[in-house]
Parts: C-alpha cells; sequence; structure tokens
C-alpha cells in the first residue's frame, strides 16, 4: 500500500524545514500521479504555507492535480491557525488518495485530519508505526512530538570535553579544548534549537554571545541564563538585547534585582534556594520555548542530570564532543557535576548513540527518550 520511496522524498523535504518551523514541526510532501511525482514541497517557516499546500500549488503550475495521490510524513492539519486548514485544500485540489506517515500528536489534530479526509470521500492512509520508514519520520519532529504529548520542551544537553571527561582545567582555562570544526558543527546543533541556556559560571568565565550560526545567523535564539544569586554584570554580552531570561531564586538581593530592572532585563525569580529543573522547563513551555539547548557548564549539566535521574522528561537527548586531549588534575573541572548516581546500576544508559568523527575529535550523540 504504501511506497516508501515517495515517503523517503517526503522525510528529505522536510528536513529542509529543520531549526525554521518551531512551535510547528517539520512537514515533508510530494505529490504523485500516474506513477510520478508532479508536486513537492515542505514547510519552510511558522505562519508561512504548509507542506501540503506548497505541493498542490507547485503540481498545479504544471498539470491538473485532479485524482493524485498525496505522500506526506504527518497528518495533515484540520484547524485554523496561521494558515487554513491544510485538508480542506487537499478536498479542493481533488486528490483522491493520502498516504500518512504518522498521526499529528497536537491535540487540535490528532485525528481529525484523518477523519476529516475520509469522510469527505479521501482515501487516507496511516502508515503502521512498526514499519522502519516511521522511526525515521517520528525522529524528525522529537522536540514537537514531546511539547504536544508532555507539554514540557525537548532538552538537549551539549558538551566539549578531553578524553578524561574535563571541560577546563584545574585553572578554569578552557579555550579551546575541541578545534574549529567541532565547535561550528556545535554552533550548528544550537541553532536548531529555540533557545540556549547555560549557567552564570559560563557566563562568567568566556562572556560568550550564544548566538545562532551558519544558515541560522539571522535567527533569534532565546537565551536562558541560571543565575542562583544573580551575580552576573548585566552588561555582558548576553544581556545585549531583550531576547534574554535571567533565572534566579530567593537568594537574589533587592540590589542586583534592581541593577538588572534598571536595564530592562527580564528576570524569572523561584521562590527557593536552587533552581528547580521541572518547574524551570515548565515555565520555559509558557514561553513557548519547544525545544531547549543546555550547554552548561559542569553545575548545570548536574543539576539536569541529577533530576532526570528523578523523573523521566527532563533530559531527551545528549551531544558530546570528545577531544583527542588528556586534561588530568583532581580540581579540573568536569563536564558534569551535581550528585550523580549511587551505582552503576542506576546509571542512564543512552539510546540509539551515534558516533562521528568531526575535525579531530568524535561528536557521541544519543537519546534518553524516543518519543
Amino acid at each position: 500500500m504504501f511506497d516508501t520511496f515517495f515517503l523517503q522524498q517526503a522525510i528529505e523535504l522536510a528536513k529542509k524545514g529543520s531549526g525554521c518551523t518551531s512551535p510547528n514541526p517539520v512537514v515533508g510532501a510530494v505529490l504523485v500521479k500516474n506513477g510520478k511525482v508532479i508536486g513537492t514541497g515542505y514547510h519552510k517557516q511558522a505562519g508561512k504555507d504548509h507542506a501540503e499546500v506548497v505541493a498542490i500549488r507547485d503540481a498545479q503550475k504544471k498539470t491538473n492535480v485532479d485524482g493524485a495521490a498525496l505522500h506526506v510524513t504527518l497528518e495533515p492539519c484540520s484547524h485554523y491557525g496561521k494558515t487554513p486548514p491544510c485538508v480542506e485544500a487537499v478536498v479542493s485540489a481533488g486528490i483522491r488518495t493520502v498516504y500518512v506517515g504518522m498521526r499529528d500528536p497536537y491535540k487540535k489534530v490528532n485525528g481529525r485530519g484523518v477523519s476529516y479526509l475520509r469522510s469527505n470521500g479521501v482515501k487516507t492512509h496511516v502508515l503502521p508505526s512498526q514499519r522502519p520508514v516511521a522511526r525515521q519520520i517520528r525522529m524528525l519532529n522529537q522536540p514537537f512530538i514531546k511539547w504536544a504529548t508532555t507539554g514540557l520542551p525537548y532538552v538537549t544537553l551539549k558538551a566539549a570535553v578531553s578524553l578524561d571527561g574535563k571541560i577546563a582545567t584545574h585553572t578554569k582555562d578552557s579555550r579551546w579544548i575541541t578545534g574549529g570544526e567541532e565547535r561550528e558543527d556545535a554552533r550548528a546543533e544550537r541553532s536548531l534549537a529555540d533557545a540556549v541556556l547555560v549557567g552564570s559560571g559560563t557566563v562568567a568565565a568566556d562572556n560568550p554571545t550564544l548566538a545562532s550560526h551558519g544558515r541560522f545567523a539571522k535567527k533569534q535564539l532565546t537565551r536562558i541564563i541560571l543565575d542562583p544569586e544573580l551575580s552576573l554584570s548585566p552588561n555582558a554580552r548576553v544581556f545585549r538585547d531583550q531576547n534574554v531570561i535571567v533565572v534566579t531564586t530567593k537568594r537574589a538581593k533587592p540590589v542586583r534585582l534592581q541593577k538588572f530592572a534598571q536595564k530592562n532585563i527580564r528576570v524569572k525569580i523561584f521562590q527557593s534556594d536552587r533552581i528547580p529543573a521541572k518547574p524551570l522547563l515548565t515555565f520555559l513551555a509558557e514561553e513557548s520555548i519547544q525545544h531547549v539547548f543546555v550547554e552548561g557548564g559542569g553545575g548545570v549539566h548536574g543539576s539536569f542530570l541529577d533530576a532526570a535521574m528523578r523523573r523521566t522528561g527532563i533530559v531527551d537527548r545528549v551531544i558530546w564532543y570528545v577531544a583527542p586531549v588528556l586534561i588530568g588534575g583532581k580540581e579540573a573541572v568536569s563536564s558534569v557535576g551535581g550528585v550523580g548516581v549511587k551505582t552503576l546500576a542506576h546509571a542512564p544508559r543512552l539510546q540509539h548513540v551515534l558516533y562521528r568523527q568531526v575535525g579531530t575529535g568524535i561528536k557521541v550523540s544519543g537519546y534518553f527518550h524516543i518519543y
């Protein structure tokens, strides 16, 4: 029934929208008639036409769409948002068959698109979840699926470490453990997210910009800075514009809060001694942040991983860039602080781990959960 050849084309199209569509998912669509592709499309950016509409318009420039079959990675939407429902466009175009890669878990769709198409005479088939290509389709939208099903943002932890797991020497020197190619790859990964999160120690030590890069250079990443005592200077480079949130605790003194207020820097205060991971993620979800890229340092990584030991849904993906260098020293800074596990039996094991050489180092990535 399903022609995976056309679905694979739709997957590759969907990837072109990666990092640009949030809070919408990435979607690819291929329109086929008499065994030939007559139109293709993908969702380029939130607020712009969805993949199905782009494919239909692409085909209509060249031929009659009536009677064609649509192959789409995600269930067509059935509600009004920034654009009209895609199911109406599909029916109006005269498309007779739709092959759906997976149902949309978003509560305003979640089967309603399929039902609408079927009730309007369109033969609609949903790819069985056990098919190998189904996993590829789910992997396209892990942040979106988590957000739609749990209400929490997707969390990626990233670090650049030495072979012995250090991110800085005992004198706090950290530039540079990895080479230029590794850093460029890490910036590309960061740019796919909605927000980048670091601790006050990272800002104090490196004074980073935490900007997006490459083809995403104009993308406005939200910068989340964890500063439990509000000790940072409001003149640091991360505070260069209003697209930043400082998260602090009741330990922040009024005089420090006033300094940030004078700079019009937004501050979120948790009435506790430490910044709690789950309430923090709930807050970020309320800010329409769907994917958080956590760059540490060690204290922040440790707090997230300790929280992940206590409950699921805190950390989802890990990316470690391992450089062929040994730092040594018991006072050198480790990539993960916190309490840690008591025994190896309690240590979380990553799933679907990938290893790839980048520059002179190795990029190791894996998942805590596949949604």
